[in-house]
C-alpha cells in the first residue's frame, strides 16, 4: 500500500480530507510511527488505527497539528480591536466576555487576545472580564501552552510595545507574564467528538475543522459552533478557509475580507434540522 492509498483509506475512518496530508514531513511522521508500533508497511499501520481507538487519536493529532503565532494574520487581530470587540462591549457595562479558541496548538493565538484585551480595553472597561477558553485534542501542546514559553520565531508578528510589556527573556525564550496567563483556560477537548461550550461571543476556529476535517464533519463543527455561541456572537475562520454551504444559512459574513462571520438569528429554529 502506497502513502496516498493509506490516505485515502484511513482519512474518512478520522472525519478528514485526506488531500491536506500528502506533505513529505507528514508522511515522514507516520513513517516514524509504524517503525515504533514495529510494523514495516501501510496497510498494517491501517488495520491497528481501525481496531485501535487510541491509536486513531494519536494518528489525529499527527495530521492535525498546526503552527502558530502570536498575532498571526495581523488584519484579523485589527478587526477584533477596532470592530469585533467594540460591537460585543458597546452595550456591556459588566460581565464576562467569553472567547473560545478551537485548536489552540501551542497557545499563541487566545494569548494573543488575552495580550489585545489587556492593552487596548483592560481599563476602559474594568467590570467586564475577558474569559478566554483554549482547547486541543493534543495534551502535550496544552502543556507547553500552559508554561507560556515561547521562542523569538512564534513573536515575530507582535507588536514591539507588547513584547516589552508583556514577555520577559530568560535563556533565549521569551516568557509571558502571568497575568496575562491568568486569563486563559487550557482544555483537552475533541469538537469534532464532544458537544461544545455554551455563551461564547467570539469562536476562533481557523486552520483546523475548514481545512482538514470532511464536509460531513465540517457540517458537524458548524453546527456546535453555531449552538455555542450567543446571538450575534462571531465566528473567525482561516484567510484561505471557507465555511460549508448550509440551508438555513447559519452564519452571515460580517467582515469578509477577514473571515469574520456572525450568527444569524434567523437560523435559530431551523439549525437543529439541518
Amino acid at each position: 500500500m502506497h502513502f496516498d492509498e493509506f490516505l485515502k483509506e484511513v482519512a474518512p475512518c478520522l472525519g478528514l480530507q485526506w488531500r491536506p496530508f500528502q506533505r513529505r514531513g507528514v508522511k515522514r511522521k507516520i513513517e516514524r510511527r509504524i517503525i515504533e508500533l514495529g510494523f514495516s508497511r501501510f496497510d498494517e499501520y491501517l488495520l491497528r488505527v481501525q481496531k485501535d481507538p487510541e491509536e486513531k487519536s494519536h494518528l489525529s493529532k499527527i495530521l492535525t497539528v498546526t503552527i502558530s503565532r502570536f498575532f498571526r494574520d495581523k488584519e484579523v487581530f485589527d478587526t477584533l480591536e477596532t470592530s469585533a470587540l467594540p460591537a460585543i462591549i458597546k452595550n456591556r457595562e459588566k460581565g464576562d466576555l467569553n472567547v473560545w479558541s478551537i485548536g489552540c496548538a501551542s497557545g499563541e493565538e487566545p494569548y494573543s487576545v488575552s495580550l489585545l484585551w489587556k492593552e487596548k480595553f483592560g481599563k476602559d472597561f474594568p467590570e467586564v472580564r475577558l474569559s478566554v477558553l483554549a482547547t486541543d485534542i493534543d495534551e502535550k501542546m496544552l502543556r507547553r501552552a500552559e508554561e507560556g514559553r515561547y521562542k523569538k520565531s512564534s513573536l515575530r508578528e507582535t507588536p514591539q510595545e507588547i513584547l516589552e510589556k508583556s514577555f520577559n527573556k530568560e535563556d533565549g525564550f521569551f516568557i509571558l507574564n502571568p497575568s496575562v496567563r491568568k486569563g486563559v483556560e487550557f482544555k483537552r477537548h475533541d469538537i469534532l467528538r464532544e458537544e461544545p461550550f455554551p455563551g461564547m461571543d467570539i469562536i476562533f476556529c481557523r486552520n483546523l475543522a475548514f481545512t482538514y476535517f470532511s464536509k460531513e464533519s465540517q457540517m458537524k463543527v458548524l453546527k456546535k459552533i453555531f449552538s455555542s455561541l450567543k446571538e450575534k456572537g462571531y465566528l473567525v475562520i482561516g484567510r484561505d478557509e471557507s465555511l460549508p454551504l448550509t440551508f438555513p444559512t447559519l452564519f452571515i459574513p460580517i467582515f469578509p475580507a477577514q473571515k469574520f462571520y456572525q450568527r444569524f438569528s434567523g437560523a435559530l429554529n431551523l439549525a437543529k434540522d439541518i
